[in-house]
Formats: C-alpha cells, sequence, structure tokens
C-alpha cells in the first residue's frame, strides 16, 4: 500500500493563498490583528486539522482536497452572505450590532462542515504504530501523524451522516474563546447550520440556506473540473504594430528622382544630337524613300555620370497613394479590409492616452490633507466610498448639499456604491461622525462632509 506523506499548516495557507486573501477581503475587518484572532487562527486550525487528506473518493480527492475544498466552501458561502440581511426581525440598533456575527458564524460554519468527512470514507493509518485515525479521540490529524507517514485505504461501506458529531468536532476546532464572542441566538443558528442538511425539510434559517448553498456550490464546481467543462481561453494579444495597422493607413512619401549634373545632362544631350544628324545625312543621299525609324536609344554615358530619365507621372501617383502599415512593414493581414475614407496621420499606440481632467477638477477631487485623521480606523469600504463620492461631486456626476446641519446624503446614492446605508450609519455613529438618520438621507458632520465637498463660505 501507498505511503503518503503529511503536510504542514504553512505549506497549505501559502498553496491556497489567493483564496484566503479573498475571505480576508471578505471578512472586511479594521485592523490585521482582529482578522489574525478572528479568521487566520481558525483555517490554520482547519490546515493542521486536514493535513494532506483527501476529502471523499468522488469531490476533491487529491492530496490536500480536504482543505482545499474548506476553503473554497468558507469563500463561496461568504460571497453569497454578502447580499443577505440577517436579523430582520431585530430593532436597528440591535440589528447592527448582531450582523456581523453572522457573517463570522457563516464562515465558522462553513469551514466546519466537513470536518468528518475523510474520517467518513477513509481508514487513516499511521505507519509508526499501524494506529487509525479517529478525530473524535485524536483530534486533528496533522499533530497526530506528528511527521509519520500514512496509508490510506477506503471503507467498504461510508460511515452515517451525524450532524452532532461534527459540531462537536467544530467545538473542538474553534474553541470556546472565539464562540463566546457570539450571542446565543447567533450560536443556535450556528450549529444548526453546521454540516447542513442538503435537503432540509420545513423552514430552515438564513445561516443554514446560505451555508448550505455555498456547499452545494463547492461540489458543483468541483465536479466540473473533474470533467473538464471549462472552455480554455484562447486569445492572443495583437502587438502595437499589428493595432495601429488596423486602426489608420500611411501615406507613403514618393522617392524624389535623382537630378542629374550639369555637365552630365550637357554631354548626354550633345551626345543625342550629334548620333541623331549623322543617322540622317546618309539616308537622304542614297535613298529617298522612307525608311522604317528605329527607336532611339541614350547611348552610356562616361564611368561616374548616369542620365536618368524623369519618372512618369502616373509612377509618381502611384506611389503617393495610401498605403496601409502591414504592407509597407512586409506584414500580412489577418482579412482584406474595404477602402475607406481618406486616410489620416498614423496613429501612435503610445500616445493614446485618457484625456487629463483639467486642474482644478484634478485639485476638486484629490483627498484633503484631513482624509486618513478623519477616517482612521474605518473599514476599506468606507475609504473608498468618500473617495468615489468625492471624485464622481467634483465631476458633477453626484448630487450632495450642505444644510445647516452638516453634509446631506440620500441613501440611494449610498447604496449606487455598493455599501449599504445601515453600514455607513454604523460606522459613522461610532465616530461621532453623524448626525442625523432619516429616512431617505443621510446628514454627516461638518467635519466629515469636508472629504466630499468643500463647505462653502
Amino acid at each position: 500500500m501507498t505511503l503518503h506523506a503529511s503536510t504542514t499548516s504553512d505549506a497549505l495557507m501559502t498553496q491556497h493563498q489567493r483564496r484566503v486573501d479573498l475571505i480576508a477581503q471578505c471578512a472586511n475587518e479594521v485592523s490585521k490583528g482582529e482578522l489574525s484572532r478572528k479568521w487566520m487562527t481558525v483555517l490554520e486550525s482547519c490546515a493542521a486539522w486536514f493535513s494532506s487528506l483527501p476529502l471523499s473518493p468522488d469531490l476533491y480527492r487529491e492530496p490536500g482536497g480536504a482543505f482545499r475544498c474548506t476553503v473554497e466552501t468558507a469563500f463561496y458561502s461568504m460571497r453569497l452572505a454578502g447580499g443577505q440581511k440577517f436579523g430582520t426581525n431585530l430593532p436597528s440598533e440591535q440589528r447592527r450590532r448582531i450582523e456581523p456575527q453572522y457573517n463570522y458564524a457563516v464562515f465558522l460554519a462553513a469551514v466546519c462542515s466537513r470536518l468528518d468527512e475523510p474520517f467518513r470514507y477513509f481508514v487513516i493509518e499511521r505507519d509508526r504504530d499501524q494506529q487509525a485515525w479517529n478525530p473524535s479521540v485524536h483530534g486533528a490529524v496533522g499533530p497526530w501523524l506528528g511527521g509519520s507517514e500514512y496509508r490510506v485505504s477506503r471503507r467498504a461501506q461510508p460511515l452515517a451522516v451525524e450532524r452532532m458529531r461534527t459540531g462537536m468536532l467544530a467545538q473542538v476546532l474553534v474553541g470556546s474563546g472565539l464562540l463566546s464572542e457570539l450571542d446565543g441566538e447567533v450560536q443556535s443558528d450556528l450549529f444548526g447550520a453546521i454540516n447542513p442538511n442538503m435537503q432540509p425539510l420545513g423552514a430552515e434559517s438564513l445561516l443554514h440556506k446560505v451555508v448550505r448553498q455555498g456547499v452545494s456550490t463547492a461540489d458543483e464546481f468541483d465536479r466540473k473540473a473533474q470533467r473538464a467543462v471549462f472552455a480554455p481561453v484562447q486569445f492572443d494579444v495583437p502587438s502595437a504594430v499589428h493595432v495601429a495597422a488596423e486602426l489608420e493607413p500611411v501615406v507613403a512619401v514618393a522617392p524624389v528622382p535623382d537630378q542629374p549634373s550639369p555637365s552630365a545632362a550637357t554631354v548626354g544631350q550633345s551626345a543625342l544630337a550629334g548620333a541623331s544628324s549623322t543617322a540622317a545625312a546618309p539616308q537622304s543621299v542614297s535613298d529617298p524613300a522612307p525608311a522604317p525609324v528605329s527607336p532611339v536609344s541614350v547611348p552610356a554615358a562616361p564611368s561616374g555620370m548616369t542620365a536618368e530619365l524623369p519618372p512618369e507621372p502616373s509612377a509618381v501617383s502611384a506611389k503617393a497613394s495610401p498605403q496601409p502599415l502591414h504592407e509597407a512593414l512586409r506584414i500580412s493581414p489577418a482579412t482584406k479590409t474595404a477602402p475607406s475614407a481618406p486616410s489620416q496621420p498614423a496613429v501612435d499606440p503610445s500616445a493614446m492616452r485618457s484625456p487629463s481632467q483639467p486642474t482644478a477638477d484634478r485639485r476638486e477631487s484629490a483627498p484633503p490633507a484631513a482624509f486618513d485623521e478623519v477616517l482612521k480606523g474605518v473599514p476599506n469600504l468606507v475609504r473608498e466610498l468618500f473617495q468615489a463620492l468625492r471624485e464622481d461631486v467634483a465631476a458633477g456626476k453626484a448630487s450632495v448639499q450642505w444644510s445647516d446641519q452638516g453634509l446631506v446624503l440620500p441613501k440611494r446614492l449610498v447604496g449606487g456604491y455598493g455599501v449599504s446605508s445601515s453600514t455607513l450609519v454604523e460606522h459613522m455613529r461610532k465616530r461621532s461622525l453623524m448626525v442625523a438618520d432619516e429616512a431617505g438621507q443621510i446628514t454627516l458632520t461638518p467635519r466629515a462632509g469636508q472629504l466630499i465637498l468643500d463647505r462653502p463660505a
């Protein structure tokens, strides 16, 4: 039987760093310390729990597939939770306090829903002493292996799904410290959503629904990956020369003919006159009848001198006609294009830049010096909202107005930037930057309103 090596939690976290970064973005924590304490420690514990185990014989069956399934399920669940409203039956003040707890509960339920899945399908045997792994007794498989290799054998019949066992393992993994920060109602919904029933009977909580959809999305994603149904993206980026050749043709300048020197022209003309007179005299004496005239050829000029005939007008006009750039550069065009309007000078792709804003607009849209001081400690989501509002107000795309109390922001305008008005109200109220929260508008203090629109004198 093949021996398998364990994988450290740091190696697994590095391998799935892109998904971990997306989870951190969805977490939207104020500080990196809180992000590491509440979110990254749980992911690191999951990495140590699964090590290099596969999830099941059918899904995420590669080494380390169990942890990959955990990370992807957490990401899909949190992305689905972003468009949901938890605690809608609670008063607004209590809902603003409890909604972040529900978002965190979605993350915990997603990462803990597959803790006993490898144990259900496989027998994990440590090579050092041929002992089988039991998560209820030994805990995480990584510390239990202790660097030893292991064997994996498939059970003849998978063990039954026991949601209570999964919930008990989740309590061991997360720890009582993080669970104690959640309200009783949130904890109840959390443990009811761990290892969700894929075919719920009767009413289900919103938390259970979000986690169930996240698990289903992750499973479907892996099935498609195994069937290789993802069409590869084949798009070759053309070079700048090809782009310019398709945009504008180039007018080829006709070459200027070389002017012969005066001495060479005089010598050529005298030689031509002498030859014609010599050929005409014998003809008049010997035979008065007309004879066939032979074409006159230009005699060879002396060495170092050239005599050229001027180019014909048709040749000059043909050379001066517009010539596509791909012909000038001897590039075979992909398709022949129809003749276009009179050509214009060629376009240089490197010179194609978006028109810069006037100096006054840039000065108005630039964030004031007190921007970082006033919004110190707020999430990046709120910072980007203030910056976008200032730029759009300066450009005339958004409309806000000053009142006697402060700057008035319509809630519909705030929602158009992807930030709910309740989120903005929560962060502004924590920092005493809000005057009033009315039905259809929010009034910011003059200190915060100056960040969006300068107050008129």
